[in-house]
């Protein structure tokens, strides 16, 4: 996503986002990770543009993506009654935060 310029936006909270491990598992294995509900969400966030992709055209903005200084994938908000006050970002070199 990074290199070509690509930001997904509005990620599904309750979804596990890319290169996250369940707890069971001991290596992640993509969309296979997903629970039956998990995927569910995801395809209902596509299917009803919820989730978006954003193309980023700038080379500096591009640059960026790459070196990991901005997030290739932004979370939705939080719900309310979250423990949680910010959403998830992840960024290209795999790491993941909720300074969203």
């Amino acid at each position: 996503l990074a290199k070509r310029g690509y930001v997904l936006q509005h990620y599904p909270e309750n979804v596990l986002m890319p290169g996250e491990r369940r707890a069971t598992l001991s290596k992640s294995k993509g969309i296979h990770d997903l629970t039956l509900r998990e995927r569910q969400i995801f395809a209902d966030a596509l299917k009803n543009n919820l989730l978006t992709v954003k193309t980023i055209t700038g080379k500096d903005a591009r640059a960026k993506l790459v070196a990991s200084r901005r997030p290739v994938i932004v979370g939705e908000a939080p719900a309310p009654d979250s423990n949680n006050r910010r959403g998830r970002r992840w960024f290209a070199n795999g790491r993941l935060d909720r300074r969203g």
